[in-house]
């Protein structure tokens, strides 16, 4: 049954979302696809669960008639379970894009956290996992931007393309944070 407007929306899990998302993408998916495609993409800007994460939820989207799969007995010596959308999949996620509020972002940030018990432990080594931070930060962003290239040739991923450029800005945005943080480190009073 296709949901109406009175019809409440799925109540799925972000990644429930995430991994319908990556359906609407068209064509099939194992499960190692949608794993390889979040940590191409969504990694940049939401995070890439786990492939137990992923499988669950494709079951879980295909029980609630969001997707269906069929088994292909062609890939190499195993078989292997692809996945699809369901026409009931694209109109729940098009209600969810279109109707549900975003979650609030949550920030939990473990070397803010550090930063905030400082007083406990060595500056040194503090410095040294901020520096090693930004220097993730700015791969992160360069890893995002080609990810962004390559998707930008294909006219349907314009708004993942989006999604990337403004996940490679953030992560030199963070980079930028970090050498704001060492320096302000710098002209705090050291711990007796």
């Amino acid at each position: 049954m296709a949901p109406t407007d009175d019809t409440p929306i799925v109540d799925i899990p972000p990644t429930g979302w995430a991994a319908l998302g990556v359906l609407s993408f068209g064509g099939e998916f194992s499960g190692y696809d949608v794993k390889r495609w979040a940590e191409q993409s969504l990694a940049f800007f939401y995070w890439a669960p786990s492939h137990s994460q992923i499988y669950a939820e494709l079951r879980r989207l295909e029980k609630l008639g969001l997707a269906e799969s069929r088994v292909d007995q062609t890939y190499e010596a195993r078989s292997r379970r692809l996945y699809t959308m369901t026409e009931l999949g694209k109109q729940n996620i098009t209600r969810w894009a279109d109707e549900l509020p975003p979650e609030p972002v949550v920030l939990k940030h473990p070397l803010m956290l550090r930063v905030w018990a400082a007083h406990n432990g060595d500056r040194g080594r503090l410095r040294e996992l901020l520096e090693a931070h930004k220097r993730e930060s700015l791969e992160r962003a360069e890893r995002a931007e080609q990810h962004s290239a390559n998707s930008a040739k294909v006219d349907d991923w314009e708004y993942a393309t989006i999604a990337l450029e403004w996940s490679a800005r953030y992560h030199r945005d963070e980079a930028a944070r970090i050498d704001w943080l060492l320096q302000r480190l710098e002209r705090a009073t050291p711990s007796a």
